[in-house]
């Protein structure tokens, strides 16, 4: 199986239950579950359908052929697959008040829709149904194991929380050592890439040693996803990638390339570049400043460098694992697909 195919086969699954999820429960709460929908690419912001940027479900693919991998069914591991992707919901909607980000997918986001306090609820909403949902594994696995996936679950949202923490201390303070940011990252983006990979063999009957290794490979993904995602949050288009551009110079994040940046120019340069992090408010000129003093550094090229050898230690990772052939092609397909991504 292609890994287009994949996305033909399963993303529909995965939906279908994410839209059952996410119905209103009656007509009082239309417009309540209407801005889930609505952060989905369901619904427009007036609350009709339509169909919008509703972003590549990776996380759940990834469960999906991870169970396929070590032998089992993906429909076993279906409600793990939607949990992962609400869970993931949920990051973004607060993860955009609290960046105080207009666009997500090309499209206003929520709170600036509807406001931060609305935003919070259908946040906190979400949370709730990605637990309510990965009880439902319950019915289609051993309570054992139903109970081992749901117990790192639990592990991963404190994961999760423990990282936007450090994205958002980060950002109050002068300087970050490079250490403190591959934590940061291990835990708000890593995290919950590396369950997926692991939860899906797990449900599959895999062996503890044939599932940890799947999760280191979700975790090097992750890793170099995020590394991507630190370079296209200052050189991305915005047409690509549905933010501003240099959003993150905008936000004074402190991400790879800034650190990169500052370990890379002469000290002239490097003390402008943490003068301009310690503005209160960067103007377009300030920003566009900021940008290249951090393209002039080669941090752009390192950044490369480092996401690379993150997908070949996810390469190695997954070859441990010693996935069934066919989805072991698949497998390296998504990681090539992911090194190739501009948005």
């Amino acid at each position: 199986m292609t890994l287009s195919q994949a996305f033909e086969r399963h993303v529909p699954a995965v939906d279908a239950l994410l839209r059952d999820i996410l119905a209103a429960p009656s007509a009082g709460f239309k417009s309540l579950y209407g801005m889930l929908q609505y952060h989905h690419g369901w619904l427009d912001q007036d609350l009709r359908p339509v169909q919008a940027d509703s972003g590549k479900r990776v996380r759940p693919l990834l469960c999906l052929l991870s169970c396929e991998a070590c032998g089992g069914e993906a429909e076993t591991a279906l409600p793990v697959a939607a949990a992962i992707e609400l869970l993931h919901s949920f990051s973004l909607v607060h993860d955009d008040i609290q960046d105080n980000s207009p666009l997500r997918r090309h499209r206003p986001t929520v709170w600036a829709l509807w406001g931060a306090p609305q935003a919070i609820n259908v946040g906190d909403l979400l949370f709730a149904e990605a637990n309510h949902c990965l009880l439902r594994v319950r019915e289609v696995t051993p309570a054992e194991v139903a109970l081992t996936v749901a117990s790192e679950f639990q592990t991963t949202c404190v994961r999760l929380c423990e990282g936007q923490y450090l994205d958002m201390d980060f950002e109050q303070r002068r300087l970050v050592s490079s250490d403190e940011y591959f934590a940061m990252i291990e835990r708000k983006s890593a995290a919950l890439i590396g369950f997926a990979a692991w939860a899906g063999a797990v449900v599959a009957g895999a062996g503890a040693a044939r599932a940890d290794h799947l999760r280191d490979f979700g975790r090097d993904l992750g890793l170099a996803f995020q590394i991507q995602d630190d370079v296209l949050g200052i050189w991305g288009e915005e047409a690509e990638t549905g933010k501003s551009v240099s959003s993150d110079i905008a936000a004074a994040k402190k991400t790879l390339p800034w650190l990169l940046a500052l370990e890379s120019l002469p000290s002239g340069d490097g003390s402008e570049l943490v003068e301009l992090y310690r503005q209160r408010e960067r103007s377009e000129p300030m920003v566009a400043r900021a940008r290249d003093l951090i393209e002039r550094s080669g941090a752009r090229e390192r950044c490369q460098a480092l996401a690379d050898e993150r997908y070949r230690s996810a390469l190695a990772a997954l070859q441990a694992a010693d996935p069934a052939p066919g989805s072991a092609k698949t497998l390296r397909e998504l990681v090539q697909y992911l090194g190739g991504r501009r948005s």
